[in-house]
């Protein structure tokens, strides 16, 4: 949605909803009457809007956050708001205490970019007459801006509408049906968390599809290749908008994190509403609950059930058309019997050059069946073994192998090598082999995979090493529980994502820096392409939930990235902006 209403120079910045996302980043949780009061601008029929609930205490905001980024530099722009008001080209009579608001009332006014602009101001004759000229040649509320674009502008005390439709605004009036709306589709608990962002957009699940190739070729036009390009390539918005009613995403900024997070509500009798009539949710206990607490790379939880069983989270893959290879293939043979899976990567005292990135990592599966389970994963890990392409795979497999340190335990193995020219098949080449067996040599480390498996009670837990250690830390946290879920800083993100989440992931960029670090080295000047991040950040987090409400199928997601992530990250890029092209220490 272009901002055609705006000055010509801020049209670079393109939707509406891009810009209030990127006001959103420096803003603070408003009130919830605050919201009621910003949607009491939007007529019930609109079909998109964005509202920025609170624009007040900017300047305290945006100190925390630099403050906790650690990232000064950030600070050189001067304040948010001056900065905002400077790309509207806008002066006298803003009000910063107010809030933003746009809306449009069509999918083709969408795709045109034609909608209203509500600004907040303090006094609206002032702030008409600082920004604006009368155009005696057109209609009632014509003027130019000071480019001499022609729009048409309305006052209503607290705010200034801007159109270029004198129609919205001849017919516009005030209408409290948006908020109610709103609570009557998501429920009082999902507009609860709505109500504490700083900003909230929303958009007609009618006018998805009708949008998507319009959002795409403005992507394209304006070189916004990150997820845009995903956007295309999955169809994601055509996935979700074929039945959905309702699509609300938030942003929400304070000195700790800033989080993302999204709502959608499908019709009832759509192919959503059908999945998720088995989504029942089957764990009794926090995801990442039975996997060790301890410093970690990236840890992962699944809920089977919560998507209606093994086969229906495959289904809800396929619907978004997102890859089901994350998941092995033995997985569906025994779907009817798995509750859920955690995993989580450790960093190992070893290092990826002696042990592998999965030195200390370790697997649990939830299961009702754990004795089929482990027969299963053994018949398909010696299934694996012979030539593949130009790789040839040798594997082993061992019930209750007797343990150097007392016990016993299920042990695994397999090898890799490029297999002799005569014994190579035609799906692959030798330098696809070279460049696979790099890479589970950095997983593995040079002596290949060999792990460890136990059966306990309702679970299997499996490592990837034959550390005693290791294996003994996974069976008593799949055991006892209370395992990561139990981590203060991941209790303190749990607000941020939804409750009862039926997926959850972490990831800790800082611990990943090390990693990534530890891999580059392996190759001569290496280390030098990864920047060091210190390693005391709080991870990034993402959750999904999925489930039926009233009859109608739920998706929210979220995810929440750290400030001082986003500091680094915004340094980062800014370094690249300033450094000149091959400069010593460029990123």
């Amino acid at each position: 949605m272009s901002i055609r209403f705006l000055p010509v120079q801020f049209r670079e910045f393109t939707p509406v909803f891009g810009l209030l996302v990127a006001i959103s980043a420096i803003l603070r949780p408003a009130a919830a009457d605050r919201l009621d009061e910003a949607l009491g601008l939007v007529p019930s029929n609109a079909v998109a809007w964005a509202v920025v609930p609170s624009m007040s205490a900017l300047n305290a905001d945006l100190a925390d956050m630099l403050d906790r980024a650690n990232r000064p530099e950030l600070a050189v722009a001067g304040r948010p708001i001056d900065v905002l008001v400077s790309q509207f080209g806008i002066s006298a009579g803003f009000d910063e205490r107010g809030s933003l608001v746009a809306w449009t009332m069509s999918a083709a006014a969408l795709t045109d970019g034609e909608g209203v602009m509500a600004i907040p101001v303090e006094d609206a004759d002032r702030f008409i007459q600082a920004n604006f000229k009368p155009d005696p040649k057109q209609e009632s509320m014509a003027y130019r801006w000071k480019d001499g674009e022609l729009v048409f502008v309305k006052s209503i005390e607290t705010h200034v509408l801007i159109s270029v439709q004198r129609a919205y605004l001849a017919d516009w009036k005030p209408d409290a049906g948006t908020s109610a709306s709103l609570q009557r589709r998501f429920g009082a608990d999902a507009t609860m968390a709505m109500r504490s962002t700083d900003l909230l957009m929303w958009i007609d699940g009618s006018v998805l599809e009708k949008t998507r190739e319009a959002a795409i070729a403005a992507a394209e036009a304006n070189e916004l290749e990150i997820g845009m390009a995903g956007l295309g390539g999955n169809d994601l918005i055509q996935r979700l908008g074929e039945d959905a009613e309702d699509f609300v995403i938030s942003v929400d900024v304070d000195a700790l994190a800033i989080g993302v997070r999204s709502w959608t509500r499908f019709s009832s009798d759509g192919a959503w509403s059908s999945l998720a009539k088995d989504a029942t949710g089957g764990l009794d206990r926090p995801l990442l609950g039975r996997i060790p607490r301890q410093p970690f790379y990236m840890a992962m939880g699944v809920d089977f059930a919560g998507f209606g069983g093994y086969q229906g989270m495959m289904d809800v893959l396929e619907v978004l058309d997102v890859d089901q290879g994350m998941f092995p293939a033995w997985m569906a043979a025994i779907g009817p019997s798995m509750r859920g899976m955690e995993f989580a990567m450790y960093p190992s005292k070893l290092g990826v050059a002696m042990g592998g990135a999965l030195n200390d990592a370790s697997l649990l599966l939830d299961t009702t069946d754990p004795e089929t389970l482990r027969r299963t994963i053994g018949t398909a890990i010696e299934g694996m073994q012979g030539v593949t392409g130009a790789i040839e795979r040798k594997t082993a497999w061992e019930t209750d192998a007797t343990q150097r340190k007392g016990g016993t335990a299920d042990e695994f193995t397999m090898t890799s090598e490029i297999a002799p020219s005569d014994r190579r098949t035609a799906a692959g080449t030798v330098g696809d082999a070279s460049l696979q067996l790099t890479v589970e040599k950095m997983l593995y480390g040079p002596r290949g995979l060999k792990g460890l498996g136990q059966v306990i009670g309702d679970g299997y837990v499996m490592t990837f090493s034959r550390r005693p250690d290791v294996l003994q830390r996974a069976m008593e946290a799949g055991t006892a529980g209370g395992g990561l879920s139990s981590d203060p800083v991941l209790v303190s993100m749990q607000s941020w994502l939804p409750p009862n989440p039926d997926f959850e992931m972490f990831i800790d960029v800082g611990q990943l820096g090390k990693l990534a670090r530890q891999i580059a080295a392996l190759f001569p000047g290496g280390s030098e392409m990864i920047p060091e991040l210190p390693r005391s950040m709080p991870p990034i987090g993402v959750g999904v939930a999925f489930g039926l409400v009233d009859q109608k199928a739920s998706l929210e997601w979220a995810l929440v990235v750290p400030s001082e992530v986003v500091g680094v990250a915004v340094g980062n890029a800014i370094e690249q902006m300033i450094a000149p092209p091959g400069a010593e220490g460029g990123r």
